[in-house]
């Protein structure tokens, strides 16, 4: 029987930037994959990449926009009176721009994320480093802790139908493989993986090679057939990426 880790955790204002967005600091409604295996990495101290597909899910109370301090500057811009608001002095002065901008913030997020670890001895690892986390764990921004509600390891069995109870993410291949219908939802284009280049460079692996993943935002409440769920009290449904 498969088994996974569910983590059950709480975020009360938190953003999930979307790398597209500047002036106004847009937010996916649910931590994207990246985020959460940045998250597990640092809680559990892997040096390397340690492989893993996640299934993430959760209802929030909406969205608001907040107000931050935003600072933008050129490499190597001179400061000018009258143009810069501050002055960096570094042997030279330079300039840098501070103002304000928009954020959105996801209200009171209750998150439920499946993680199946592709390496067998992970499993244990990933679960005690959940269960004691050697410091606070965030998702998002640095500043957005997560409230770790329950880690438990939980066995996941196929039913030939199941509703979903949280908002969830489902990739788009997961339901075009299956040939279901699909539902007047939202797609995301969400990351998952990148590699180091020979540059040093950090860039995100394409949608083939699996970096990336086109997902649907499947609302509560929709059947969906032949779906995995876990033996836990609330037999919420699994989709993996």
């Amino acid at each position: 029987m498969m088994k996974a880790i569910k983590l059950h955790c709480f975020q009360n204002l938190v953003n999930y930037k979307k790398p597209s967005s500047f002036i106004i600091k847009e937010t996916y409604p649910l931590p994207p994959y990246s985020t959460v295996i940045g998250m597990i990495h640092a809680a559990c101290g892997f040096k390397r990449y340690h492989r893993m597909k996640l299934s993430i899910q959760g209802n929030n109370q909406g969205m608001v926009s907040e107000l931050y301090a935003r600072y933008s500057f050129s490499s190597g811009a001179k400061y000018e009176e009258g143009r810069h608001n501050i002055c960096i002095e570094d042997g030279e002065k330079y300039g840098i721009f501070k103002g304000v901008a928009n954020v959105e913030l996801v209200c009171e997020n209750d998150i439920i994320i499946h993680i199946l670890p592709e390496e067998d001895e992970d499993m244990q690892i990933i679960y005690e480093a959940l269960k004691n986390p050697p410091m606070y764990l965030s998702l998002g921004r640095y500043e957005d802790l997560i409230d770790i509600k329950s880690v438990d390891i939980v066995n996941l069995r196929m039913e030939d139908e199941a509703a979903t109870k949280h908002n969830i993410y489902i990739p788009v291949s997961y339901i075009m493989e299956r040939g279901y219908e699909n539902i007047n939802s939202t797609v995301y284009t969400i990351n998952k993986e990148y590699e180091i280049t020979k540059q040093g460079i950090r860039r995100w692996k394409s949608e083939k090679e699996g970096g990336r993943i086109k997902a649907f935002y499947y609302p509560s409440g929709i059947v969906i057939e032949n779906i995995l769920v876990d033996d836990s009290k609330a037999e919420d449904v699994v989709v993996f990426a």
